[in-house]
């Protein structure tokens, strides 16, 4: 036989199924090329010679590491679509005569075929493309552009090896399929599970009590750093339970609206329902893929986009004024020594000093247990042993909170007064150690607009009567946390009448003269920042996520457009013939349509729906993330999440109608 007989026979049948592989190597190349790209900017010298640019290569390492795992998943996904359609054509190939061998040499060509189609397609597009994403990456960061063209290596290489790996993991696993079926079976492979599936309400049950127990998560959990760490239990929880209620709870609902008459005996609605609860338990996972791959784009795009519009109102709540000195255990002299620096440094620049103000505290965390704060010593891994609520306490004397207020009362020595914008409020004393203070009045507002807010934990401005008692709360927790103790803090604020290279200009010349008057204090740990600075280095966070959403969203967008498709496909093929029974037995094409129309709504809008639930769901815990970035805006969030899923639906509906096309096609041929 002629050696070349396969790899004609397999450019053959790939000609013959160009309608079910031109979607799949379209799909592959285009996450391939993605794959390039995200490999090629993450190595590129120029950009990772800029500011930020480690920040941003952890980023991009992140958006590497969840292309390949979605890769690997997707591709093995769509090819379990492919060899349902192929497996009747392979047994036909068997029962003609070909030994099971051959039919193995001829899905390695095909197989090696659609790989480097796959991947050379792929590269091209990606080295076509490099530039121009770079450019958009950079546009978000507000960076310089840099100039010139290359070719990533590295990355060239880890989309071949990766890629190449895939495609004969896929090949082995249609090779075994193949071997271990029966002709026979593999003929009618294409019709398998035509039986009307069992309610099955424990697995109902399971499924509602998952979504019910992620959905609570999401709500119930209030702290930031509570919210981080239960996020992938919520997620596991709400991926398990969707799964459940479409392969279960689909089920019951089906049937529910069987046994309703007044809904179930119409033309349109009688055939779609039979239909699909017959086929709605092969029908559950393509669904529920669907759902959650639509719910990743939804979450990921309307989070991203949000921090991304907020960065300017984040910035502002982490760096209240435009340059602030941060000074560690400072004397008397060495608070006014920044003081002066902070004047002078202005004046060198030229500019004019607005807001100045200064504040001396104490900040360091403990835990809360009613009105009792525990201080704990850093145990084994880091971490301090939880007894009650994790918390941070700011400590301030009486008199530097009258630079900020007016109508001050006076204190006792066990006297405090208060300020929680998000913690209790009914306590009538605080203990800590030894020390016992009775709480004389819980502040309404704090004034304190030059210190920055901890967001991610509850707060606690206590204000003590003088600096004995702050030195003696100073020295307390010197005791439990050793050389993790924090400092009594000093802290210079102010805002500055020029633009941001001024500010910077300003920031670097007190720095400078800080070090020149007295060079002991740098030593002791007397800092200076610059919010345009900050500015600068937080856009390479903030921009560098919405890149990395647009990319993984656009990813997952394929993903779910592929889905629906090959559904489409799957579902045209299997309806074909019970509507041309139908046909023959006096429905009109109107009423056909009708239930087409009925089958498919149904069918491919309900992952939709889902979809914005579940982001209904999660937006609580998505708001609790974005505070650890600063993020506060809770109606900005909103509205970018409103904004997404308004996108989305338009180009969800898109891909149904430009997809039921072909299910259209197929069954009215």
């Amino acid at each position: 036989m002629n050696r070349f007989f396969y790899g004609r026979l397999a450019v053959g049948n790939l000609r013959k199924n160009i309608g079910l592989y031109l979607p799949y190597v379209l799909t592959a190349i285009g996450i391939s090329a993605m794959y390039y790209i995200m490999g090629a900017i993450a190595r590129d010298e120029g950009i990772m010679e800029m500011r930020g640019a480690n920040e941003l290569s952890m980023i991009l390492a992140l958006g590497c590491g969840v292309i390949a795992i979605f890769t690997v998943i997707f591709l093995f996904y769509t090819n379990s679509f492919l060899m349902k359609r192929r497996k009747k054509e392979f047994g036909l190939f068997n029962i003609l005569g070909m030994e099971k061998r051959h039919i193995g040499k001829m899905m390695f060509w095909e197989t090696v075929i659609v790989a480097f189609i796959s991947i050379a397609g792929g590269l091209v597009v990606g080295i076509v493309l490099n530039k121009l994403v770079v450019l958009a990456l950079i546009r978000l960061l507000e960076f310089d552009v840099p100039f010139g063209f290359h070719i990533s290596k590295g990355a060239l290489t880890s989309v071949v090896i990766l890629f190449a790996c895939i495609f004969a993991a896929t090949l082995v696993y249609n090779l075994f399929q193949v071997q271990k079926a029966s002709p026979i079976e593999l003929l009618r492979s294409a019709n398998q599970g035509e039986r009307e599936p069992k309610t099955r309400w424990i697995l109902t049950l399971i499924g509602l009590l998952a979504l019910g127990g992620g959905y609570g998560i999401a709500i119930v959990v209030e702290s930031p750093i509570d919210a981080l760490g239960a996020f992938f239990l919520a997620v596991l929880l709400v991926i398990l339970g969707t799964y459940c209620l479409f392969t279960a709870g689909s089920i019951a609902v089906l049937k529910f609206l069987r046994r309703n008459k007044n809904y179930y005996y119409k033309t349109s609605h009688f055939t779609s329902v039979s239909g699909m609860i017959y086929r709605m338990k092969q029908n559950a996972a393509g669904l529920s893929n669907i759902c959650i791959l639509s719910t990743m784009v939804l979450v990921m795009l309307a989070g991203t986009l949000s921090l991304y519009m907020g960065k300017d109102v984040s910035l502002r709540n982490r760096y209240p004024r435009e340059i602030m000195i941060y000074g560690y255990g400072m004397t008397d002299s060495g608070k006014s020594l920044m003081k002066e620096c902070a004047v002078q440094g202005a004046a060198d620049t030229g500019i004019s000093i607005e807001n100045l103000s200064s504040c001396t505290s104490l900040s360091f965390a403990g835990y809360k247990d009613g009105e009792e704060f525990h201080v704990k010593a850093w145990q084994e891994g880091n971490a301090i042993a939880p007894e009650g609520e994790i918390i941070m306490m700011e400590w301030l004397t009486l008199e530097e909170y009258r630079q900020f207020a007016d109508h001050v009362p006076e204190l006792a020595e066990d006297e405090v007064l208060v300020y929680t914008a998000h913690g209790e409020h009914g306590d009538s004393q605080y203990r800590i150690g030894e020390h016992t203070f009775r709480i004389k009045e819980y502040l309404s507002e704090l004034n304190l607009d030059d210190m920055q807010i901890e967001i991610a934990y509850d707060v606690y401005f206590i204000i003590v009567r003088d600096e004995t008692i702050l030195q003696k709360i100073h020295e307390f927790q010197k005791t439990v946390y050793g050389e993790r103790a924090s400092n009594i803090e000093t802290l210079v604020a102010l805002d500055v009448s020029g633009g941001e290279e001024e500010e910077i200009a300003c920031k670097n010349r007190t720095e400078q003269l800080l070090g020149e008057k007295d060079p002991d204090l740098q030593q002791e740990g007397v800092r200076v920042e610059s919010r345009s600075q900050r500015r600068n280095g937080d856009m390479v966070i903030f921009g560098g996520f919405l890149f990395l959403g647009i990319f993984l969203g656009f990813v997952f967008l394929m993903a779910t457009t592929m889905i629906i498709y090959y559904k489409q496909v799957s579902e045209g093929y299997e309806d074909k013939e019970r509507f041309a029974i139908m046909r023959k037995v006096g429905m009109s094409k109107r009423e056909v349509r009708a239930s087409i129309r009925s089958q498919i709504i149904k069918v491919f809008f309900l992952p939709l729906i889902m979809a914005c639930i579940h982001l209904l769901a999660a937006f609580p815990m998505m708001n609790r993330l974005l505070m650890l970035f600063g993020m506060v805006n809770v109606k900005l969030v909103g509205v970018c999440s409103a904004v997404t899923v308004g996108i989305f639906a338009v180009i969800y509906v898109i891909v149904y109608t430009i997809t039921a096309k072909t299910y259209y096609k197929i069954v009215n041929k």
